[in-house]
């Protein structure tokens, strides 16, 4: 016995419905891959706000020393948020110029995109009265 298809019952064939699955995962794929890249931004991004404020703060602890007592190297580790942070600081006095310290403060630490290291360069200068 022939079924007689209406025209108000049709719907769709299986190859539509693969096709627009098909076009459903690679939509999913991108956005999935885009979220992960942004997760992996974020993050970075979070740790280069961080070590940025270890640096100014390593800057700020050597500006608040008498000039001469502006040591020639120091090192110091701090962890946050499960991140190890190493900060250097080495001060060349008399560079640029007599009575001026040339100080250049490092922080390294490690992401998942591997190790990473800021450099920030000051120049200091001996203030009398």
């Amino acid at each position: 016995m022939k079924c007689k298809v209406r025209k108000s019952e049709r719907g769709f064939t299986l190859v539509e419905t693969l096709a627009s699955l098909g076009v459903f995962a690679l939509a999913a794929g991108a956005i999935g891959s885009l979220l992960v890249t942004q997760t992996r931004l974020e993050t970075s991004n979070a740790l280069a706000t961080t070590v940025t404020s270890l640096a100014a703060k390593e800057l700020e602890d050597l500006r608040s020393l008498d000039y001469g007592s502006i040591p020639g190297s120091r090192t110091s580790t701090t962890t946050i948020a499960n991140v190890k942070y190493t900060v250097t600081s080495t001060a060349t006095f008399d560079t640029p110029g007599p009575q001026m310290a040339s100080i250049t403060t490092t922080v390294s630490w490690t992401e998942p995109s591997g190790s990473k290291t800021y450099t920030v360069n000051a120049i200091y200068t001996d203030v009398t009265r």
